[in-house]
């Protein structure tokens, strides 16, 4: 809505420029200069903002524990169903297990632990979302994918304050529609998250 106020103003000040010009007042070359260099600066000056609001980012949602959350499209490499996954002992108790990813030895993240979610039985029909950030690559365990959202940088509201610990550093933000998106860059940088990828 802000948008279109400023392009009425901007009408507006053109139409208001262009009677001056019409209404047969002599104005001088500078004078009339001048005027078109404001014109030129009032089309330029929201064409600037909508572009620099342009920003698009592309989110895959899913769900976990009766939550949405979403993670950029740029680190994603794919979907896979669960499968067979190998709980290894010693890991953090975010770390889900284990799956093999096309021969590679991945270890699954699991949010729920990690953000202190309510944990329940896993789904049938559960996904990994295989990410790779930062050099890291590792899976991220879904109740399920909800599919694929486009939506503006500015649609991301920052994280509410109350969130504590791991939720609010790991958290870019929230959407109107209350998905939560994660920000995988500092969750693989924090080294309380670090786990070695060949592990098993």
């Amino acid at each position: 809505m802000a948008e279109s106020f400023a392009w009425q103003r901007v009408y507006a000040r053109i139409e208001e420029m262009r009677r001056a010009l019409e209404s047969g007042v002599k104005r001088s070359p500078e004078e009339v200069r001048r005027l078109l260099r404001e014109r030129a600066q009032a089309l330029a000056r929201p064409l600037e903002e909508a572009l620099a609001s342009a920003e698009v980012v592309e989110l895959l949602v899913f769900s976990l524990s009766d939550e949405r959350y979403g993670i950029e499209t740029t680190h994603v490499l794919e979907v896979i169903p669960l499968g067979d996954l190998t709980p290894v002992p010693g890991t953090p108790p975010f770390v889900l297990g284990v799956v093999n990813h096309r021969g590679r030895i991945l270890p699954v993240l699991d949010f729920r632990r990690l953000f202190a979610l309510p944990e329940q039985e896993v789904p049938a029909g559960s996904r990994v979302v295989v990410v790779e950030v930062c050099r890291r690559t590792f899976g991220i365990f879904a109740d399920a994918v909800a599919g694929l959202v486009r939506l503006g940088a500015e649609e991301v509201a920052p994280a509410p304050a109350s969130l504590a610990g791991d939720r609010q550093a790991f958290l870019r933000g929230v959407t109107a529609g209350m998905i939560a998106v994660v920000d995988l860059e500092a969750l693989a940088q924090d080294p309380g998250t670090m786990v070695n990828d060949e592990v098993g």
